[in-house]
């Protein structure tokens, strides 16, 4: 009986864990004028958003750069496009594996 519970508590794990890997993204917007605190917001995933993505990581792999006005845009995008269920601190680890392991300023 143990270990037909514990199979199933597993089971359950892992497709909670498909489910949250391929419905979801963790938003994470570095600190910037508009928001000095940084913010990481949880959103259903639309597109070809990544499981951790940043303004950043988007606007370098779409132009090779990153600029105020590109982050500017793509947090307007993806923010109004998508439904935030829920908003947590800025992550700078978060951040870095949305961009590679790249600081990009």
């Amino acid at each position: 009986m143990k270990k037909i519970v514990i199979s199933a508590v597993v089971g359950l794990l892992i497709i909670f864990s498909i489910f949250v890997y391929t419905k979801l993204t963790f938003f994470v917007v570095q600190p910037i004028g508009a928001i000095p605190n940084g913010v990481t917001a949880i959103t259903w995933k639309k597109g070809n958003l990544k499981f951790v993505e940043s303004p950043d990581s988007m606007c370098f792999r779409t132009s090779g750069e990153v600029s105020l006005l590109c982050r500017g845009m793509t947090i307007a995008s993806v923010i109004n496009n998508n439904e935030v269920i829920y908003r947590l601190p800025y992550s700078n680890r978060l951040y870095l594996i949305s961009t590679n392991g790249k600081e990009l300023i």
